[in-house]
């Protein structure tokens, strides 16, 4: 996607007929979800293997992202690009906001509204913390 179609996406007002009506990646009708995030601890990041630490992250965004929009983290289609999935600009900046709190690392807003998904997402946050923001 280039930078030019994260903008269109942003003003993309028709529905997203694509969307499936049930399961995952279903809208929600039934107002806000609570979904419990917390993010791994500092130590535990630096105590954990590459691997781990990637599950770890991707397991924290995938929450983040499904607060964001008001599912459950298992209702979220985690393969859906985030503006797809409804991450616009504010919600992106509430995203942001948040992963730069309790992880000390977020990637630009242009670039984490381009991420293909959750998973390039938490990529781009592990690669931030692996260099150390």
């Amino acid at each position: 996607m280039t930078a030019n179609q994260a903008v269109l996406d942003w003003l993309n007002t028709e529905p997203d007929w694509d969307a499936p009506d049930e399961g995952p990646g279903a809208p929600v009708s039934d107002g806000p979800v609570s979904v419990d995030v917390t993010a791994p601890s500092a130590a535990t990041l630096a105590s954990a293997t590459a691997a781990e630490r990637m599950e770890l992250v991707t397991d924290y965004v995938r929450r983040e992202v499904a607060r964001s929009v008001g599912v459950t983290p298992a209702a979220l289609d985690t393969e859906r690009t985030l503006v797809s999935v409804g991450i616009g600009s504010m919600l992106g900046l509430e995203l942001q906001y948040r992963l730069k709190s309790s992880l000390g690392v977020a990637p630009e807003l242009t670039e984490l509204l381009m991420a293909k998904d959750t998973h390039a997402l938490a990529a781009m946050v592990v690669a931030l913390l692996g260099s150390g923001g």
